[in-house]
């Protein structure tokens, strides 16, 4: 068997598990659709044959109905209801496994890291403020990138919660670039700070505002791939 078989028989016992009314009660429903789409999108743009991915999942779908259609009790056992909602994650990451979504992961990945590194080189060097704020995020910032590149959830909550602080802080440099161009005193003020000419300081503050800008839209596009593709972590 190849992989678009396994799925399918992934997809059927997905709608037996749907309409056993032992699991009306868990509100799963919704989960449970989900995770029979991510498993057609599978079967329909698949470009990796990855048939032991597949048969996993074949075999975790047959294991799971097999313990609800044979339950007597009530409720179910929390284990298997935790088991139930782990196989619907599994389902839901086959996208990731089988097609080329997982591209949008590695370009999240790397407007991440970017983002970061322009970050902690304009933070560490622009406010004492900013400085001490990439100081206390480069640690979080390192493990996060190492949480992406190995796809794990603990990876995408770090880097969700390591995020919003650069983005305000980009904002702020932009702001404040843009009062600068607007004001030749402060520009002769960043002149006479760093002992460098008008031009060299118009120079500078170009800079910080060119790599803020950018800086922002890496973050905020690594932001929204991450949010679209949170099932492709574990």
């Amino acid at each position: 068997m190849d992989s678009t078989a396994y799925l399918r028989e992934v997809m059927e016992n997905l709608d037996r598990l749907r309409g056993n009314r032992k699991l009306s009660g868990l509100k799963l429903e919704k989960d449970i659709d989900q995770a029979k789409e991510a498993v057609e999108y599978s079967i329909r743009y698949m470009v990796r044959n990855n048939i032991e991915y597949a048969k996993s999942l074949r075999e975790k779908s047959f294991e799971i109905l097999s313990k609800v259609e044979t339950l007597k009790q009530a409720p179910i056992p929390k284990a298997l209801v935790d088991d139930l909602k782990l196989f619907l994650k599994y389902c839901k990451m086959s996208v990731y496994e089988f097609t080329d979504r997982i591209r949008d992961v590695r370009r999240a990945y790397r407007s991440y890291l970017w983002g970061m590194i322009i970050f902690l080189l304009l933070g560490g060097t622009y406010r004492i403020e900013f400085a001490v704020s990439a100081i206390v995020l480069a640690f979080p910032i390192i493990l996060a990138m190492g949480g992406l590149r190995r796809r794990r959830e603990t990876g995408l909550m770090l880097a969700y919660a390591t995020m919003p602080l650069p983005m305000v802080i980009f904002v702020m440099m932009l702001t404040y670039a843009f009062y600068a161009f607007n004001n030749p005193e402060e520009i002769s003020f960043i002149a006479s700070a760093y002992g460098v000419s008008t031009e060299v300081a118009y120079l500078l503050v170009a800079l910080v505002s060119l790599g803020s800008l950018v800086g922002l839209i890496l973050l905020s596009y690594a932001l929204k791939k991450l949010v679209e593709n949170r099932y492709a972590f574990f």
